[in-house]
């Protein structure tokens, strides 16, 4: 966020809850739809790593659904396409000394769509463990972005759009292991924001997100260990560095998958910060979870 806190993130809100991107290696002809719900609570303040009283007595917080499908056209490449809606609120609390005057700022509506394009460099097979991906594609300012209350446009942290075209590059590493049966997979997520309406550049934005999951098990309910890495630079304006944006995040991200038939997935899990450094005070996630459920069929092989 900006303002008094920073969070950025590819695609609003506080990181990208983007079941695509842990995924690679399609059969032709695989199509996935899935939605991805996730909610982050902001009610922490950092001064670097060192927790301090927010200056402004803010908490925010973020509800964010993605609408996902992917389609493979062929073994090696698949085509992936999210479309997110958020709805984000931040609350400044001021004491004058006899009274606490409060400003909630709050906005809701279909965020920037993005599309990603993957390519498979070494498919995984009974034989080869291996799996590596790549991709690249752009986030496109679908969002609104002069989202105003009373008059009054609203803080970029709290609009749903960022009202810039992003790059984005994608890499994906994952290895299966037979005995016992586990899979690990590592997904990289880079985003390049383009300047937004007001001249402003959003930081670059680094992902890298890993899994580890059981591939044989006796029970529909499948333990998910997930941890995400997470680095933005500082937001520029006019080659000018803007203060307290720009952070260092690592959290843990525990899950369980649930099968739900041969077609169905869904998935629980929660949000726990682990370590956070921050340029300047910044108010920062406290908690959060997620929930994903996802249909694969193949429509022509």
């Amino acid at each position: 966020m900006q303002q008094p806190s920073a969070a950025q993130s590819c695609c609003g809100g506080t990181g990208a809850f983007v079941g695509g991107i842990e995924r690679g290696n399609l059969q032709v002809g695989t199509f996935i739809a899935g939605v991805v719900y996730s909610y982050t609570a902001m009610e922490r303040t950092l001064a670097g790593s060192r927790p301090v009283p927010n200056p402004n007595g803010s908490i925010a917080a973020t509800h964010a659904i993605n609408l996902e499908v992917e389609l493979a056209p062929s073994d090696r490449w698949s085509i992936l396409v999210v479309l997110p809606f958020t709805d984000k609120f931040r609350t400044v609390s001021v004491s004058t000394g006899t009274t606490t005057l409060s400003q909630r700022y709050h906005a809701a509506g279909i965020s920037d769509v993005f599309g990603l394009a993957k390519y498979t460099i070494l498919p995984s097979s009974p034989l080869v463990p291996w799996n590596v991906a790549i991709g690249a594609g752009v986030k496109a300012p679908t969002g609104s972005y002069r989202v105003s209350a009373n008059g009054v446009e609203l803080p970029l942290d709290v609009q749903p759009g960022t009202s810039s075209w992003d790059g984005i590059a994608w890499a994906l590493v994952s290895y299966r292991v037979p005995s016992p049966g586990m899979q690990a997979t590592l997904s990289t997520l880079l985003r390049q924001p383009g300047e937004n309406i007001n001249g402003r550049q959003m930081g670059t934005d680094l992902q890298a997100l890993l899994t580890v999951t059981v591939t044989e098990w006796d029970t529909p309910f499948i333990p998910v260990l997930l941890s995400r890495c997470r680095w933005t630079a500082s937001d520029r304006q006019n080659d000018r560095i803007i203060a307290a944006t720009g952070t260092f995040r690592l959290e843990l991200l525990p899950s369980v998958a649930v099968m739900l038939g041969q077609e169905w997935v869904g998935r629980l899990g929660l949000q726990l910060p682990v370590y956070e450094r921050t340029n300047g005070v910044q108010l920062v996630p406290s908690w959060g979870v997620f929930a994903e459920l996802r249909a694969s069929m193949r429509v022509w092989e």
